[in-house]
């Protein structure tokens, strides 16, 4: 099963541009085979483009949350490829909305 990382007072799965293996760039969750590591973390809320002193900057505020591939891929769905939507999973339940302050 997959891992994501999840904004632990929000529930926002982390998301960013990605580019597939045609190296065409697409809008989805940042996945790992097991749970990130720190350094990982840092890494790929930098990617996403949030900074440390941003207010979801803070490494120790994400936690791996482990998907099943059917929940992955219903959060990269309802992301529509669109960097201005973001995915949220709260209380086992995936869901999204379009956001001005992406997180």
């Amino acid at each position: 099963m997959p891992f994501g990382l999840k904004h632990t007072t929000t529930g926002t799965l982390l998301a960013c541009v990605q580019r597939n293996g045609y190296k065409l760039a697409y809008y989805g969750l940042l996945l790992w085979e097991h749970p990130p590591e720190l350094l990982e973390v840092s890494e790929a809320l930098a990617e996403a483009g949030i900074a440390p002193g941003d207010e979801a900057g803070e490494v120790g505020d994400w936690e791996a949350q482990e998907l099943s591939e059917h929940e992955a891929k219903i959060a990269n769905v309802k992301l529509r490829n669109d960097p201005r939507r973001v995915v949220y999973y709260r209380d086992g339940v995936i869901a999204a909305a379009e956001s001005v302050n992406k997180q």
